[in-house]
């Protein structure tokens, strides 16, 4: 309730307020977690957008900022015009170690950490556990199999699961979790051992916040006297087909890297948001001007309008309907072009919506035996080109039948379109994500669709993307509802509405 004496959300949550023009009533403290961020590709944008609508919208309530890795704090400090707090000494020391291992060893060794961290006693009595990060959700799995009592954790397994693992862990009852960077910040895991069995999340090495960011989980006070961080790092290991360093170079180079600069520069779609935004909180030319100087990362305020009047998101410095109802539902000056464009042209709400963003997160059960059996690499992502190229090429009869029956199916259900750039032209993935909420439509269950897609194609997805596929679809549709309301399209309006209600099982 916006009543309450403390509210607590997220940066989008409480943002939402903003944009919509409710009130949060008197604010007296406002405090920003993890203020680093401000340098997160997808949301640092929408962070500083927040801290300027904050302070614009309660100008006498104290703001404070709290992060353990900004290698500016004092600049930073500067640029949010608040006096610096710094404290450096961490209430549970940590000890780093870099082993060199690789293959079987380094499963070994990862046994061999998990058990000794379990046999030690801390002097509040709590045994040692450990958060193993690794690269993938595949290896996750690998891993937590390998050794005794570990549970694998990953942003893919659905709430329920990952709060059960997270609760077993909390009570001792699970000592070992394998992870990716879905245990990097944000869920509080009393863990007194943080093993690196990989420097990279995906394909990408880690940089110097990430990897404080994440070997930070070892230590807790009032649980452990001392944190333990074990960096496995395998010799000649490189990602992103063999360029760049080698693993056990940027093992080094992040144990004696300065932490990044927070210092964020946005594109010109997520500066046309914030702008947007700030003109929807602003009641004249003057206050847009003063919540454009408060947001960090902005250009030129001016060149910015422009490009959204251009849009028909703003006229002179105050939203058009279309502009309000944009910011309302977040959208990028893309999405509302987008949406608008496809209502003018008589698509309906369903097309829209996946045209905004379609299902990715599906997966071949059977890549790797195909691997094998051709002598060629097949990613485990039905969406990917190594798949898709093998689709249309005659290898395709040197599988088992039953594999190609599951190929043959999915030719014939996604792959119709004609499009020149087939199967590159995105109507696969549209495709998919409309059967997708075709079945969500019908009644089934997330666990359904995916074993739905499983009999027929041999493919599986985690329950946990797919709600929140689910859930992002039913917040475009909200979105496309708004829109055709400003458009006067009332029957689109209707449709994208009737949708959301069966998406979400009403």
């Amino acid at each position: 309730r916006l009543d309450a004496d403390i509210i607590a959300g997220t940066y989008e949550g409480i943002d939402q307020v903003i944009r919509t023009k409710k009130s949060l009533g008197r604010v007296g403290t406002v405090v920003i977690d993890e203020v680093h961020m401000l340098e997160d590709a997808e949301r640092g944008h929408r962070l500083a957008g927040l801290i300027a609508r904050l302070r614009n919208a309660a100008p006498e309530a104290q703001f404070i900022f709290l992060s353990a890795t900004v290698g500016n704090p004092g600049a930073l400090a500067r640029r949010l015009d608040v006096a610096l707090v710094e404290y450096e000494v961490r209430p549970v020391p940590i000890e780093r170690h870099l082993i060199f291992s690789a293959g079987k060893e380094k499963r070994k060794l990862l046994r061999e950490l998990a058990a000794q961290a379990e046999r030690l006693t801390s002097s509040t009595g709590y045994h040692g556990q450990t958060i193993i990060f690794t690269n993938s959700r595949k290896n996750c799995y690998n891993l937590a199999q390998a050794i005794p009592g570990a549970a694998a954790y990953h942003a893919g397994l659905q709430y329920p699961e990952r709060k059960r693992i997270e609760e077993l862990f909390g009570q001792g009852k699970i000592r070992t979790v394998v992870t990716t960077a879905a245990l990097a910040a944000g869920v509080d895991f009393p863990a007194s051992q943080v093993v690196f069995e990989s420097l990279a999340m995906g394909i990408n090495w880690l940089n110097v916040h990430e990897f404080n960011q994440m070997l930070g989980r070892a230590g807790r006070p009032g649980y452990h006297d001392l944190g333990l961080v074990y960096i496995l790092a395998e010799p000649g290991r490189r990602f992103s087909s063999g360029r760049g360093e080698s693993e056990d170079e940027v093992a080094l180079a992040l144990l004696h890297g300065a932490m990044e600069d927070v210092a964020p520069e946005f594109s010109d779609e997520q500066q046309q948001e914030e702008v947007l935004a700030n003109a929807v909180a602003a009641r004249s030319r003057q206050e847009l001007e003063r919540l454009h100087h408060l947001t960090l990362g902005l250009d030129d305020l001016d060149s910015t309008l422009r490009s959204l009047e251009r849009g028909g998101l703003i006229r002179g410095f105050e939203p058009t309907r279309l502009g309000a109802a944009a910011a309302a539902h977040f959208l990028t000056p893309d999405q509302a072009d987008i949406i608008a464009r496809m209502i003018g042209k008589g698509r309906s709400a369903l097309e829209v919506a996946v045209e905004l963003e379609g299902f990715e997160a599906l997966y071949l059960k059977f890549a790797e035996h195909i691997s094998t059996k051709l002598r060629m690499q097949i990613s485990q992502r039905a969406m990917h080109g190594s798949f898709l190229d093998l689709l249309s090429s005659s290898d395709i009869n040197q599988l088992e039948r039953k594999i190609q029956r599951y190929c043959l199916d999915f030719i014939r259900d996604f792959l119709r379109c004609s499009c020149k750039e087939s199967p590159y032209c995105g109507c696969v993935q549209k495709s998919i994500s409309l059967s997708i909420l075709d079945l969500r439509a019908e009644g089934n269950s997330p666990e359904e669709i995916i074993n739905s897609f499983s009999d027929r194609y041999g493919m599986y997805a985690y329950q946990g993307d797919l709600i929140n596929y689910l859930d992002q679809m039913v917040r475009y549709l909200e979105a496309i509802e708004s829109v055709a309301g400003v458009l006067e399209k009332p029957e689109v309006a209707a449709e994208a509405k009737q949708w959301k209600r069966r998406i979400e099982g009403e």
